[in-house]
């Protein structure tokens, strides 16, 4: 029977579902291609106002290339479009991109990507940012936005850039090269991530002191600090935060500077706070698998419950090797890093959790297993105030020929499905 749901639920995840009513969410496109970027504020090398600095990374997988002879070549337009405050267009900014490459598995790689950089000479104060990408090749376009507050450096003695979360820092001689984090996601640096920011000091200070903590909902995991020189005027800071054996989550990174041995006692108080969010998420897994426990117990609509159990007893590296190897078996596309029928799975299991919750999660609902197993119905007939009947719901899939009814024996939304169903194994409740 299992087999059977396996290879029901890959049929209609293949099959692109129908619209619905309520329960229909927007299909991902996965086709679509993908961007990260990240925007810093700094100090201008002269005037007022700030410089805002614009990194965006695109992963080679997310781009479609074209085989040229022995080189294959990609190429995509970008634009940057800036919005003051009250979201008008002030200033735009368009330009092509290409990239090349003789070794095909850079092409559909996560790890390989092309960085490209703008920056903007700007006033102080609220902005909005947007990023679009047309692959030139696919017409395919993604946008992404973000906000940003620029301050004011002009008027303050003691003052910091933005946080650059670092993939890697490096050394030729004495002088540094870095490789900026833009996406965010610091997986691949088990051993922690150095940190850069930029510090402006018109004190009487000669040092000083950082000290940083992780958050993750407002709670500290993580802390540490340390001691560095300082200069008048600009300095550019390093700094390495802890961040080993952290779960998969979102958090927050806090930081204080301190300026330190002031002559000038008045000037003590001076401090400035920064924060960067950045995240820890497994490559080839959803975002929204942030409990890998959890993510194991929600395949219980697909597997055997055996060997869930199993690979939940394992200890944790082993555990993420067995979960992505049990993901792999069911693949469409095992040659690529990226797993289409996991992503759309618990696509599925977040939609049951923000619609199906009663007083147990919305994955462990009847309506929630029915729509993890099958999607989204093709439409659904609600009877929520008929005089002779109690609330039910029956939702119609056409192309399976199937319905399932769902009443509310309570009262309370708490839809039972009475459709007979093949097998419906002992769930946690």
């Amino acid at each position: 029977m299992k087999i059977y749901l396996k290879i029901l639920f890959i049929f209609c995840f293949i099959n692109s579902l129908s619209l619905s009513q309520v329960e229909t969410r927007k299909q991902p496109d996965l086709d679509v291609p993908t961007l990260f970027f990240d925007l810093m504020g700094f100090a201008p090398d002269s005037g007022t106002g700030s410089r805002l600095d614009i990194y965006i990374q695109v992963p080679y997988e997310n781009i479609f290339f074209m085989k040229e002879g022995l080189t294959f070549t990609a190429n995509y337009e970008l634009t940057i479009s800036l919005f003051d405050s009250n979201k008008n267009l002030i200033k735009e900014k368009l330009w092509n991109e290409t990239i090349k490459t003789d070794i095909y598995e850079e092409t559909i790689s996560p790890r390989h990507y092309k960085l490209s950089q703008q920056s903007f000479l700007l006033p102080s104060g609220k902005y909005f940012v947007k990023v679009q990408l047309r692959d030139n090749q696919t017409k395919k376009y993604i946008n992404a936005m973000k906000s940003i507050e620029l301050r004011n450096y002009s008027n303050t003695k003691f003052s910091t850039s933005d946080i650059m979360i670092l993939n890697k820092l490096t050394f030729e001689g004495d002088k540094k090269i870095i490789s900026p984090n833009i996406s965010g996601n610091v997986v691949d640096l088990p051993d922690g991530f150095h940190v850069f920011l930029e510090v402006y000091n018109y004190l009487s200070a000669d040092s000083l002191q950082i000290d940083y903590e992780i958050l993750k909902e407002r709670k500290a995991l993580r802390s540490g600090s340390s001691k560095h020189p300082l200069q008048l005027t600009k300095n550019a800071i390093f700094f390495k935060v802890n961040s080993d054996e952290l779960p998969m989550g979102e958090y927050i990174l806090n930081v204080i500077v301190s300026p330190k041995h002031l002559r000038d006692t008045s000037e003590e108080n001076f401090k400035f706070t920064v924060t960067k969010p950045f995240s820890i998420h497994w490559r080839g897994m959803p975002t929204s698998i942030i409990d890998l426990d959890a993510a194991i117990d929600q395949m219980i609509y697909i597997e055997n419950v055996a060997e869930l159990k199993r690979i939940k007893a394992l200890p944790l590296n082993e555990k993420v090797i067995a979960f992505k190897e049990l993901w792999k078996k069911k693949d469409p596309t095992p040659n690529t890093e990226r797993n289409e029928l996991m992503e759309e799975y618990y696509s599925r299991v977040e939609y049951a959790n923000k619609n199906f919750k009663h007083y147990i999660e919305g994955w462990k609902t009847d309506m929630g297993m029915i729509f993890i197993i099958f999607g989204s119905p093709n439409n659904v007939d609600r009877h929520p105030f008929d005089i002779d009947s109690k609330p039910y719901e029956v939702w119609y899939y056409y192309q399976l020929n199937r319905q399932f009814v769902f009443v509310d024996e309570s009262g309370f939304g708490d839809y039972k499905l009475i459709t007979p169903i093949w097998d419906i194994w002992q769930r946690p409740r």
